[in-house]
């Protein structure tokens, strides 16, 4: 069942201890308060739990243990306390624990090496004290990411680390930690990044594997470590206290490879986590394969596979049949994958052998925005992959396509009707309602058009192509080059290129009108315009493909309408906020 993202409020009742068939709980991204029950893990069937991004209090019931079934927990972003019971370890299913972002306390508890198939395990941000486990050593199927960061760990890195031969990330930095680094970590050679930032290491730097690399290496904030990593000293010079200009230098952070920026692959991480978190939905025990020495940016996982390959082959090496789109940043490929899975896939432009710097940036902003959006009506990211030639991003398929061309297209308007339409709208309007007010800094789309919604099977609707959002500042605006699609794009922007929240609002009303009407955005806003809210004629605006909306329908239609009109105001500041057109029609879906 999933609950997720829809403003529920309240404690969690001790009643889903009834509910001895569930096998999926998802309530992330509420505003669920009070403590976990115990008697949610008497249920033997759960096999997903997913309580991140509320209000919980307390302490994680002992009687976690007794849910052996599960294989994904997540319980980050709470306000969860006390130590981590001992029987975490009793779960003898679980692929992937996220308890990060709580107030946890006490030390990593030993059984944790009872996880035997744990593929992702983050504690970051909590209060653990005490030493790294070096059983964590033993866990031979951690693949994605370990991340301890921001914690009070003290003591060396345990050498056993380096028997984590498929690990992806390894994140200790913002701890006590103290000592060497151990050389084993320099074998794993699956590694792609690697923050022991801001602890007390010191000593040599291992040399190979990725200490050898240009991948994302942070070693900044360390009081003596050396050793053949740029920004520090060699190990035959004494380390003594820096001073001006040499201290920035020796607390630099390892750049990640020029050409895409470190960001990039920090991002890589959160992809993974996003990615994990929602779509793990196999059991059956990850198979070793031979891709862990490939360049890191070619490996993005589906299930416990490298799937690189598979999408390369999948599309013929990108052949044009099975292009079904193309935008700004590049073409969008069909990929039907060997097991069933199809994917959108969407192709970077490359006109030679690098990519230019605004692509780049591009690229960058769709996945930094992706991994920071967790919504319903907004597009999943899987992943994303750059290696040689080929840059793209991974996205869950929509059978439907996008709306511009349902919209054209006579059969498929029909298909449209006044109920879909409505609800088209208002996915639309909560899922800009969530990027502007309820994500950390708020997101700004800066393309909403008609093209840019993407229909599932069902026709429920995805925001998509993220490629120009931009995260803003509270009360700042962000001063660009224009961007955006002539039609939609709002009136200011002809003579300043400040663009704030109010910009996807006037967006959002003509892709209003555009879906109530059929007609092309620019007919619609100059005939809009044209009219005061007294003497707009709705049957003169409506789609004449379709039957006149019922009587219900028709009150949906004229609120949404005269919303629109709101949205169109020349002045941005006139224009209602995406939270009070959310909020509107959200009461009056209620009230009919």
């Amino acid at each position: 069942m999933d609950f997720s993202y829809n403003k529920v409020e309240g404690g969690i009742s001790a009643n889903w201890g009834a509910c001895k068939s569930l096998q999926f709980l998802n309530m992330a991204g509420n505003r669920v308060s009070g403590y976990i029950p115990s008697d949610i893990f008497q249920l033997d069937q759960l096999q997903e739990l997913d309580l991140s991004s509320n209000q919980l209090l307390a302490q994680i019931p002992p009687q976690i243990g007794n849910s052996s079934n599960l294989y994904n927990l997540n319980l980050s972003h709470n306000n969860l306390s006390g130590v981590l019971p001992a029987e975490i370890g009793k779960l003898s299913s679980l692929r992937s624990l996220d308890l990060s972002m709580n107030v946890l306390l006490g030390s990593i508890p030993e059984q944790i090496v009872d996880l035997s198939f744990l593929q992702n395990l983050n504690l970051s941000n909590n209060k653990f004290n005490g030493t790294i486990p070096y059983q964590i050593g033993n866990l031979a199927d951690l693949q994605y990411f370990l991340d301890l960061s921001y914690n009070s760990l003290s003591g060396d890195i345990p050498s056993d680390l380096g028997r984590l031969s498929n690990l992806i990330s390894l994140n200790i930095s913002h701890n006590n930690i103290s000592g060497s680094i151990p050389h084993s970590l320099s074998e794993v050679l699956s590694l792609s990044e690697i923050n022991l930032s801001n602890n007390n290491l010191e000593g040599q730097v291992p040399e190979g594997g990725i200490f050898n690399s240009s991948y994302s290496l942070d070693l900044s904030n360390n009081k003596g470590l050396c050793g053949h990593i740029r920004g520090l000293p060699p190990c035959n010079v004494s380390v003594s206290k820096p001073d001006g200009a040499s201290s920035k230098r020796n607390k630099a952070v390892i750049p990640i490879a020029a050409s895409l920026g470190g960001a990039l692959l920090i991002s890589l991480v959160l992809v993974g986590i996003f990615f994990f978190g929602y779509k793990r939905k196999s059991r059956a025990p990850r198979q070793r394969n031979s891709f862990s020495r490939l360049n890191p940016f070619s490996i993005w996982y589906f299930n416990g596979r490298v799937v690189y390959r598979d999408i390369i082959e999948a599309t013929e090496n990108f052949d044009s049949q099975y292009c079904i789109g193309e935008g700004a940043l590049g073409k969008v490929y069909k990929a039907e994958m060997s097991g069933g899975e199809v994917f959108a896939v969407k192709k970077l432009k490359c006109d030679s052998d690098n990519l230019d710097s605004e692509r780049i940036k591009s690229f960058e902003n769709e996945v930094k925005a992706m991994t920071e959006t967790r919504h319903r009506n907004i597009v999943k990211l899987y992943g994303f992959c750059s290696q040689g030639v080929h840059t793209f991003l991974i996205y869950e398929y929509m059978d439907s396509g996008n709306l511009s061309d349902m919209l054209r297209d006579d059969k498929g308007a029909m298909k449209l009707n006044w109920h879909k339409r409505v609800e088209i709208i208002r996915s639309v309007a909560s899922a800009l309602s969530y990027m502007h007010h309820d994500c950390a800094s708020p997101l700004i789309h800066r393309d909403i058009s008609s093209k840019n919604v993407l229909l599932s099977l069902n026709l429920s609707a995805h925001v998509s192509d993220f490629g120009t959002a931009r995260f803003l500042k509270p009360d700042s605006p962000i001063w660009t080059s224009f961007a955006g699609t002539y039609g939609y794009a709002a009136p200011e922007l002809a003579y300043t290129m400040a663009v704030s929240e109010k910009c996807d609002v006037f967006s959002f009303g003509v892709l209003a009108l555009e879906i109530l009407t059929g007609k092309h955005p620019g007919d619609i806003v100059s005939y809009m315009q044209s009219c005061s809210e007294q003497k707009v004629n709705m049957k003169e605006i409506l789609d004449p493909r379709l039957s006149p909306p019922s009587k219900k329908h028709l009150k949906q239609v004229d609120l949404i309408a005269n919303i629109a009109l709101s949205c169109l105001k020349t002045n941005p500041q006139s224009r209602p906020t995406m939270r009070s057109i959310d909020q509107l029609l959200e009461m009056e879906t209620a009230n009919i």
